[in-house]
């Protein structure tokens, strides 16, 4: 390797180390090729948080024709296929780099992960469970766990592992788009926080910004009357609203009664017009 190349790669680990994708391929600009895998291995590394997956997988096979056993290039390959929706694809060049490196835990996640994308999260669940047996406090194991608890659909668990991964590392962008989506049904307020959080971690994550801004017209002081619905939902609310009046008209507290049927048409009057007009209209403001 020329001096040259090697002071661009040595400035690409630097950036790479950082998390400074874009700057790590502008060390690497104008190298057509490198010499050992390990610039192929940033290159695609780099391509694949920057979610030029197809660009990710070609320079990663670049680096494997130089290196066919280099565990580190298949596991790059393989999260760039996963992204590709190529699972097959992923599974070969990860049961390539387990053999290996087989007590190698990120492997083990990633191969958890190309599971849960498949829908086999048993297996998932399994290969995550062999991780943390190797190392239970890695933020790998930990972000894989609730990863594969979010494509189970199991957002219990989603909260408790995204949680888990926070405490040791908050400011995991992941584990806060995790706890943002585990969050959104039942309260969109602590959801915008996180999707915020993780917006600011990485302004360029365009999907979870454009989920935070979407998110925040429901917390709009427009919505607060109807935040009981968005909370627990249409049936529970007004359900419980009959109860009321039910109670109230069995205990003779007659003048309770209009009051209250007057509030209660107001809220369904309000849910059904100003609310959907007011996100609408706070939406188009956003674009």
């Amino acid at each position: 390797m020329s001096d040259v190349e090697e002071r661009k790669l040595e400035l690409a680990r630097h950036y790479s180390e950082i998390g400074q994708p874009r700057r790590t391929l502008e060390a690497l600009d104008g190298t057509e090729a490198f010499e050992n895998a390990e610039g192929w291995v940033l290159r695609g590394d780099a391509l694949y948080q920057l979610d030029r997956y197809q660009e990710g997988a070609d320079a990663a096979r670049r680096g494997l024709e130089l290196e066919p056993d280099d565990a580190v290039l298949l596991d790059v390959l393989a999260l760039n296929l996963i992204e590709l929706g190529d699972l097959a694809g992923a599974e070969r060049a990860l049961l390539s780099a387990l053999e290996l490196s087989p007590d190698h835990g990120t492997l083990l996640c990633h191969y958890a992960l190309a599971c849960a994308r498949g829908g086999q999260t048993a297996k998932a669940g399994e290969l995550v469970d062999r991780a943390a047996r190797l190392d239970p406090q890695s933020t790998d194991v930990l972000r894989t766990r609730a990863q594969v608890a979010f494509l189970s659909g199991d957002k219990k668990r989603t909260k408790q592992y995204a949680d888990d991964l926070l405490a040791v590392e908050p400011e995991d962008r992941i584990g806060h788009v995790l706890r943002g989506n585990a969050l959104v049904e039942n309260n969109v307020y602590g959801a915008v926080h996180h999707f915020d959080e993780a917006v600011r971690l990485d302004p360029s994550d365009r999907a979870t910004a454009n989920v935070a801004r979407h998110n925040r017209t429901l917390t709009h002081w427009l919505q607060w009357p109807v935040y009981p619905i968005q909370r627990f939902g249409p049936i529970k609310v007004w359900g419980a609203y009959l109860v009321l009046l039910a109670l109230t008209a069995a205990t003779g507290q007659a003048l309770l009664i209009v009051p209250l049927v007057g509030l209660y048409l107001f809220l369904v009057v309000y849910s059904w017009t100003v609310a959907p007009l007011a996100r609408w209209w706070m939406q188009r403001r956003i674009r």
